[in-house]
């Protein structure tokens, strides 16, 4: 239970960070193969704050072949969006050309349906085949803040594992124990999250937000304890973000405990603006047991056939500025439940709408909001 704390803004110091924790070599023996897994989740580049800086990934990738290790990069974006696309505009078109390694697009690639062991809403889910065949995975995420989850660090970043409109089915069964029924199955080995630049907001990421000049780097031996650090970096009780307090209640890490080397929170701490997202007694005891409406329903047409439970959370209601569509239609794709119609005008069908905000997060032009 070891975190590691740097104060810089300068991508190599990641090294620092990881020497802190005992070096590369406790983590990566010579001939394995490992993933690193960076957040690349939309098509701006890492000064917005949105993805991870190209730079801390290939230095940390620089760092696994030192120790003889086969690095690769590896990303799937917010589904109907395509990495092809995506990655150019993160900075990550010539990752190869620029620094000498593979990167991987997760949703160009085969996947496999495995089984989620003890999961809470997920029994199975389909993930990307590299991840699978790894010996090692590392864990990239940005430090910023998340309309729906509070923050968007380590444990969050495992969704991207999950390649194309098989995502929507994390949100579909409940986004906050379905990241962790995902980190059950995929386990961090080592969590480096880049806070040299991070992003706030009310509602975002991605969709909207303000750039935070951090200059942090956090290196830890467990994702749970990773983002219950650097939330409290945030400002933000962990014990408060509901996924980070289901995975400690699970035995995936600690909120309590931790060895922190390096500088302390106090001195690298700045609170970041974010959603209060309420907790699970508050938001059963303030809106009711009507709030849970359990609904089954077939997807076979839209999800490779597979049944689930959608449970309707009422987190706000969905405001919609229409005069900045451009009709790109890209929400239509993204919609899990086939809620949004654009004939002339964008319409939310309320009674279908589950208030996932996918939409939200893939409009280039935020036409969607919460109220």
């Amino acid at each position: 239970m070891t975190v590691a704390i740097i104060k810089s803004n300068d991508p190599r110091d990641v090294r620092e960070a990881v020497r802190l924790l005992g070096g590369m070599e406790r983590f990566v023996a010579e001939e394995d193969r490992v993933v690193l897994k960076p957040n690349i989740c939309l098509g701006k580049p890492n000064s917005t704050g949105v993805v991870t800086n190209p730079e801390v990934v290939a230095e940390v990738a620089r760092m696994v072949q030192e120790v003889g290790g086969k690095p690769v990069v590896g990303e799937s974006p917010i589904y109907p969006l395509k990495s092809r696309s995506v990655f150019p505009r993160a900075g990550y078109c010539d990752f190869h050309d620029r620094y000498g390694f593979e990167i991987v697009h997760f949703d160009q690639e085969e996947g496999v349906h495995i089984q989620v062991p003890e999961g809470k809403r997920l029994n199975h889910q389909f993930i990307a085949k590299r991840v699978l065949q790894s010996d090692k995975l590392i864990n990239l995420p940005i430090a910023k803040t998340h309309g729906l989850t509070t923050v968007s660090l380590g444990l969050k970043n495992i969704k991207g594992v999950v390649p194309g409109k098989q995502k929507q089915i994390v949100h579909l069964a409940g986004i906050d124990e379905g990241i962790v029924d995902l980190n059950t199955a995929i386990r961090s080995d080592l969590t480096i999250i880049d806070g040299i630049i991070g992003l706030e907001g009310e509602f975002g990421p991605p969709a909207t937000g303000q750039t935070v000049n951090l200059g942090v780097i956090l290196a830890a031996d467990n994702v749970v304890e990773a983002d219950s650090t650097m939330a409290r970096i945030m400002g933000i009780d962990p014990k408060d973000i509901l996924h980070i307090q289901l995975a400690a209640d699970r035995g995936l890490g600690s909120l309590n405990g931790i060895e922190i080397r390096g500088e302390p929170v106090e001195r690298v701490a700045r609170s970041f603006r974010h959603y209060h997202m309420p907790g699970l007694l508050k938001k059963f005891f303030s809106d009711g047991i009507t709030r849970f409406t359990t609904v089954f329903q077939n997807l076979n047409s839209r999800i490779r056939g597979t049944d689930l439970i959608r449970l309707r959370l009422k987190l706000g209601e969905m405001e919609v500025t229409a005069e900045r569509c451009d009709n790109c239609r890209i929400c239509l794709r993204a919609c899990p439940v086939d809620a949004i119609s654009l004939n002339g005008d964008v319409k939310i069908n309320r009674q279908t709408c589950i208030r996932c905000f996918i939409c939200a997060e893939v409009c280039p032009r935020e036409v969607f909001s919460r109220r």
